[in-house]
């Protein structure tokens, strides 16, 4: 990987001043700049001016943006050499680049049952020297996730959440990981934009987490506990961002600097 200073990104991608630079493109030769009219979800926000990253074999798919992709990959590096688990993997990029901030990763998505995908998601993950420090699980979330904290007795310290959206499986993902994770731990959502990924975020926060949002393309946002903390973010000065109504109550990340 070339070093962070030596890193171009192209016209269209931002990335918060501060954070360590990653740009594992070349393991994902599939992956293109998209047309967000080709995509039908209704919370995508396609006012947000950055590069909407897809895979050109589903194109109508998105895959985590460039700066929420350094939320990932910054947050993870503070539990190098720590176990993560992540629920929805989206053809291996965001495992990437927990794996490439030295974690070991416990991955769960039905969708590697397709022999197609798990192809794909391996030749990534092998092209990026990081599949060795990578368990793929083609099951549904939660039960693969009580499956494996039953039969591996793992805890996780850094959680990735980006699986099924609709309601009520943001809840019962967090609710199965949080039950496994350790005392200082952090839990990263993509899409809280979405409302019944905010409902996931209250059912933390009654359990006694600390929440916070990332103003992101499609808002990232963090729960943690104990003496794990959340990165620090600066959104893209450009934009002219909105919060819907559900995240409303939680503060932004620039205000926690």
């Amino acid at each position: 990987m070339a070093a962070s200073e030596t890193i171009e990104f192209p016209h269209g991608d931002y990335v918060s001043p501060g954070l360590a630079l990653i740009k594992p493109d070349a393991h994902f030769p599939n992956m293109i700049i998209g047309d967000k009219g080709k995509c039908g979800w209704e919370y995508l926000r396609r006012e947000v001016d950055h590069n909407w990253y897809v895979d050109r074999r589903w194109p109508s798919i998105g895959f985590v943006g460039r700066d929420e992709a350094h939320i990932l990959y910054n947050s993870a590096l503070q539990f190098r050499q720590k176990r993560a688990l992540e629920i929805g993997c989206w053809l291996g990029w965001s495992a990437c680049h927990i794996a490439l901030a030295g974690m070991d990763i416990d991955v769960i998505d039905p969708l590697l049952a397709d022999s197609g995908v798990l192809d794909s998601v391996t030749a990534s993950l092998s092209s990026a020297a990081v599949s060795c420090n990578i368990v793929l699980v083609p099951g549904k979330s939660p039960e693969a996730v009580l499956a494996i904290a039953g039969e591996k007795h793992h805890k996780w310290s850094f959680i990735f959440i980006d699986g099924d959206h609709r309601d009520p499986s943001p809840v019962l993902d967090a609710h199965a990981a949080s039950a496994f994770a350790e005392e200082n731990a952090l839990i990263l959502f993509h899409d809280a934009v979405c409302p019944d990924v905010g409902r996931a975020l209250e059912h933390l926060r009654t359990q006694g987490w600390n929440i916070v949002v990332y103003q992101t393309m499609q808002i990232m946002a963090a729960a943690w506990r104990g003496s794990a903390k959340p990165i620090e973010h600066t959104p893209d000065p450009r934009i002219s961002w909105s919060l819907p109504e559900q995240l409303r109550s939680y503060p932004l990340s620039e205000r926690l600097k």
